[in-house]
């Protein structure tokens, strides 16, 4: 990438506009047209740098349960549990960290808790596994953007409500939101989406302005393929404490979830995560955190492999096989 394109992607992952017209303010800004704006998106889009444009809908507005799982997967079958994990559609994570017992880290949602047990209970014991199960109790942060200039996750560090509004007390069609979670590259992205609500665009706009400070919707912003960019480490941060509220003012962190603890086997309440080029990197960001946040016992768990992207963190690998 050139200076243009980082400047780009800065713009639309920081500061892209609920406008009528949003690349036309992007090029405004950037002193360029918005023709322009829109072709170098595509190009990023086609090179598999940026994913989409747009916004997510809280699992929580949905009424559903969300967990993150640890396994203990021997490291001779780690593939086919992970394989097996990634049948259940629900998986948007799927990551092996140097951690034991638990190395296979995933997160899948479900309909209630019992539906999400039985799910991971079958993988469990299929291969006679060890497992725990963590509950999002409270989500603080969701909220992964980099910064191209500092190699280091980089957010806002601001908290989302805690108790977002279901969808059947909104009566707001699910056309909606599939048409904010990836905009098209076109002059008037909005249009499809205010048609769904049978808006006009401005009040479409002030609509979704609602909706992201009920929390309902993830602010809208360019998400792009951290790997793709240089990002090779991640790093989940686990801390005997729950700080969450304070880790998720932290602007390096990107994901803040309080979750339970599981007696004998796991006693970190919080947890947040933390991205950048490389480990050392990385390292000097989360000492800085753990110092300000004055955690007394934290563990640093570094992703290995993603299984759901099909990579070996750091270089790309064949994807596993489902």
């Amino acid at each position: 990438m050139d200076a243009g394109d980082v400047d780009l992607l800065m713009e639309v992952q920081y500061d892209f506009p609920l406008a009528e017209r949003p690349y036309e303010v992007v090029g405004e800004r950037m002193g360029v047209d918005e023709g322009w704006v829109i072709e170098r998106l595509r190009e990023l889009v086609k090179a598999g740098i940026l994913k989409r444009i747009g916004a997510i809908l809280n699992y929580r507005s949905r009424g559903l349960e969300a967990a993150l799982v640890g396994m203990a997967a021997p490291e001779g079958m780690i593939e086919e549990v992970a394989a097996a994990v990634n049948r259940d559609p629900q998986v948007s994570h799927n990551f092996q960290r140097d951690y034991r017992p638990y190395n296979l880290w995933f997160v899948t949602k479900a309909n209630s808790r019992e539906e999400l047990e039985a799910k991971v209970a079958a993988v469990a014991k299929r291969y006679g596994l060890d497992y725990v199960i963590l509950y999002s109790l409270r989500s603080y942060k969701v909220d992964v953007r980099f910064d191209l200039r500092r190699g280091i996750s980089l957010t806002k560090g601001e908290l989302l409500p805690e108790n977002p509004p279901s969808l059947s007390s909104l009566g707001i069609p699910m056309a909606f939101f599939s048409k904010v979670r990836s905009l098209p590259l076109a002059p008037e992205p909005f249009k499809e989406a205010a048609e769904a609500l049978g808006l006009a665009v401005p009040e479409a706009l002030e609509k979704m302005r609602e909706l992201i400070r009920l929390g309902v919707l993830r602010d809208l912003h360019g998400t792009i393929d951290g790997e793709a960019v240089g990002f090779r480490e991640n790093a989940m941060v686990v801390l005997r404490e729950p700080v969450c509220e304070e880790a998720a003012r932290l602007n390096i962190t990107t994901h803040v979830v309080l979750r339970n603890t599981v007696p004998g086997k796991w006693q970190y309440p919080c947890y947040f995560m933390v991205h950048g080029v490389s480990r050392q990197v990385l390292e000097d960001y989360i000492q800085d955190a753990v110092r300000k946040l004055g955690v007394s016992e934290y563990r640093v768990l570094y992703s290995v492999r993603d299984f759901l992207g099909g990579r070996e963190m750091g270089r790309r690998v064949e994807k596993v096989a489902e």
